[in-house]
């Protein structure tokens, strides 16, 4: 298939999901990986700096990076007319953290979330973030032996956990996972809506918003993140929560990129009502 078109974005689940937050009037800290050096670099400097996302934290390693030459982590991700993506990335494998974990601004009763992309640096920073008694929303922690701590948020899709296309396992597959870790368990499963449960709160499968125009799902399970963690930072109720965030992922399809077209609170919201049906389901 001959490519179209090209256009140089904003990505990676942390600024995906810091991206949304900030839209939605949240305080954010972004902290990861250092952005390297070149002209990828200065990009990736400016477009954050054109999202207002607070990326001081991820200028703290420069004078090493231009030392070493670090590279800039980029990704090319191919989207086919249907919205589905695939994506090949580099300078991945070289990525290091730019700053030790007990140097971050980590406080008692705020919330962390992070994703394994830095191996055992980011799992370093979710044990360090339990310690200081966070409330922690880890993202695709996936091994035998992750930092789960019980009453938690925990969410991952069937790219990395569960079955594809197979509510009945998937929800079995939760089931085990929320005994394991004793944590709230969200897994997506694309199309076929998510399984969810708690220690307090049986596992079952939770139906999709539909989704009229699907231009790209890049940064769809980054949004639903984002959207769970906008409404547990508003103290709501679990159903409103899961119901905002599985809104707020399927809106993002809607648009090219994950950070170019975040709908608001509002559009959320109305998109909630206007699909009441749908909604019930979560109740």
């Amino acid at each position: 298939m001959e490519v179209e078109s090209e256009a140089l974005m904003l990505g990676g689940e942390a600024a995906n999901t810091a991206n949304a937050l900030v839209r939605w009037g949240r305080e954010v800290v972004l902290a990861g990986n250092g952005m390297g050096v070149g002209p990828d670099a200065d990009l990736l400097h400016e477009l954050i700096e054109d999202k207002g996302l607070c990326g001081s934290l991820l200028k703290a390693g420069q004078q090493r990076q231009e030392e070493f030459g670090d590279p800039t982590p980029v990704c090319d991700i191919y989207i086919t007319p249907d919205g589905e993506r695939t994506m090949f990335g580099r300078g991945f494998a070289e990525m290091r953290p730019e700053i030790e974990a007990g140097d971050l601004p980590l406080g008692r009763g705020a919330l962390f979330t992070a994703e394994p992309n830095m191996a055992e640096a980011s799992r370093s920073v979710a044990k360090h973030a339990v310690e200081m008694g966070m409330r922690c929303y880890l993202m695709d922690f996936t091994r035998d032996d992750e930092p789960i701590a019980p009453g938690s948020f925990w969410q991952s899709s069937t790219d990395w956990a569960g079955f594809r296309n197979n509510t009945q396992k998937n929800v079995q597959w939760v089931k085990a996972w929320i005994a394991k870790y004793g944590c709230f368990t969200i897994l997506s499963d694309g199309p076929n809506g998510f399984v969810a449960g708690a220690p307090d709160m049986p596992a079952r499968a939770y139906p999709p918003y539909p989704a009229q125009d699907v231009v790209d799902t890049t940064g769809a399970g980054d949004m639903f993140r984002a959207g769970m963690l906008f409404g547990l930072d508003q103290g709501w109720p679990t159903a409103m929560c899961l119901q905002f965030a599985s809104a707020a992922g399927c809106l993002k399809c809607r648009a090219l990129g994950a950070t170019t077209d975040v709908p608001t609170v509002d559009e959320v919201l109305a998109y909630t009502a206007e699909h009441e049906p749908v909604s019930r389901q979560y109740l």
